[in-house]
C-alpha cells in the first residue's frame, strides 16, 4: 500500500513539474511563438525583456504614422517569436526594429535584429505581431434619421468609433455634420460619414430655375427646369427651356444656377 502511494505522489510531481518545465524548454528551443502573456510565468529576466520589446516596437511603430490620432491607438495581441529572449541577451546588443506593413488598422509584423554593438554584425532576431485599433471620438446619429432628412444638431452625438473601419470618411465634431441630408436611412449610434450624408438640397429635381451665363464681361439669363437636385455650388443639369439642350451648371441659389 505504502509502494503504491509512493507512486502516485511521483507521478503527481512528474504532471505538475517536470513535464511543463519540459515543454517550454522544447518550445524556446524550437523558436516558437510564445505569446506576451505567456512571459508572466517566466523569470524576472524574461518579463523585462518582452516588456522593452514591446516598447520599443510601439515606439517604432507611431514614429511611421504621423497621425493626429496618435493618442487614441491601441495596440492589442502582442506575440514575440523567439528563442531564449531575456534582458541580458537584449543588453548585450543593439536593437533596430523594422516593420514591413504599418497601415494605420489590423495586424502588423515587426523583425527585430539583434546587432552586435562593436562591428554590427547581425547576432539574432526576433519577429513580434501585434494588432493596432484607432478609437476616436467623431460625429454619430444620436437616433435613427430618415432619408432625405436634413440633420438638426439634436440628431447628433459624439461617439468612440474605429476610424479605419469609416472608409467613407467622418466628422470630427457636430458642427460639421448638423445641417447636411441623409442620402440613406441612418441608424441610431452609427456613425455619419461623407457617403451616408449630403450637403442640403435647395433645388431639387424638376424646380424651375434661372440659368445664368457670364462671360468676358457678357451676361445672358434665361430659365430651364432642374434635371438633378443639388446643393450649394454643386454641379447639376439643367435643361434650356427655350432651346431643349441640357446644359451644365453650378447651384448658386435657390432658384438660380451658372453654366460651368
Amino acid at each position: 500500500m505504502f509502494k503504491k502511494k509512493s507512486r502516485a505522489f511521483l507521478f503527481f510531481l512528474f504532471l505538475c513539474f517536470v513535464l511543463p518545465l519540459t515543454v517550454l524548454k522544447s518550445s524556446c528551443a524550437s523558436g516558437a511563438a510564445v505569446p506576451l502573456a505567456a512571459a508572466a510565468g517566466k523569470p524576472r529576466t524574461y518579463n523585462n525583456a518582452y516588456k522593452l520589446l514591446k516598447n520599443i516596437t510601439v515606439r517604432t511603430y507611431l514614429k511611421q504614422v504621423p497621425l493626429k490620432f496618435v493618442k487614441y491607438f491601441h495596440f492589442n495581441d502582442f506575440v514575440f517569436t523567439a528563442a531564449n529572449i531575456n534582458t541580458n541577451y537584449i543588453n548585450s546588443y543593439s536593437i533596430k526594429p523594422e516593420i514591413s506593413n504599418a497601415r494605420y488598422s489590423g495586424w502588423h509584423t515587426v523583425l527585430i535584429k539583434f546587432l552586435d554593438k562593436k562591428d554590427g554584425l547581425l547576432k539574432g532576431v526576433a519577429y513580434v505581431t501585434f494588432k493596432t485599433e484607432i478609437y476616436a471620438p467623431v460625429a454619430a446619429a444620436s437616433r435613427t434619421i430618415g432619408k432625405f432628412q436634413v440633420i438638426k444638431p439634436e440628431d447628433v452625438k459624439i461617439s468612440y468609433k474605429n476610424i479605419p473601419a469609416l472608409s467613407d470618411g467622418y466628422f470630427l465634431n457636430k458642427k460639421n455634420a448638423a445641417g447636411r441630408e441623409a442620402k440613406f436611412i441612418i441608424a441610431q449610434n452609427a456613425a455619419l460619414t461623407k457617403a451616408d450624408t449630403e450637403r442640403k438640397r435647395i433645388i431639387n429635381f424638376g424646380s424651375r430655375v434661372n440659368i445664368v451665363y457670364k462671360r468676358f464681361g457678357l451676361i445672358l439669363k434665361t430659365s430651364g427646369t432642374a434635371l438633378q437636385s443639388g446643393a450649394l455650388d454643386s454641379p447639376i443639369r439643367v435643361r434650356n427651356a427655350e432651346s431643349g439642350a441640357v446644359i451644365n451648371c453650378i447651384v448658386k441659389s435657390d432658384k438660380t444656377v451658372a453654366v460651368r
